[in-house]
């Protein structure tokens, strides 16, 4: 188990089928990004993808009424391609039509 004090810097968690993982970056696409390669790094192959992708930003003061401002959805074959795995983008395009 780790403990994270999310006031010393931008965390996010983020989802994509069925894995979760919380990262430390400065956006939410470079999370999602940075996620990514490193779960394909980890599973290769094995990894479970989606069309879409969740970020949310984890914030510790935040209310209710400010969660939805935390969530954003991201399209996987986009984080891909920014990841530099083109030749997977396209693949997930087209097996996802998104």
């Amino acid at each position: 188990m780790k403990f994270i004090d999310l006031s010393d810097g931008k965390y996010y968690m983020i989802r994509c089928s069925d894995w979760s993982v919380i990262v430390e970056s400065e956006n939410e696409e470079e999370a999602c990004t940075q996620a990514l390669k490193n779960m394909l790094d980890k599973y290769g192959k094995h990894l479970k993808l989606s069309s879409v992708m969740i970020s949310h930003r984890l914030e510790p003061d935040a209310i209710e009424e400010d969660y939805d401002d935390l969530i954003s959805y991201h399209s996987v074959s986009r984080m891909l391609a920014n990841a530099g795995l083109h030749d997977l983008s396209s693949n997930v395009k087209l097996v996802f039509g998104a």
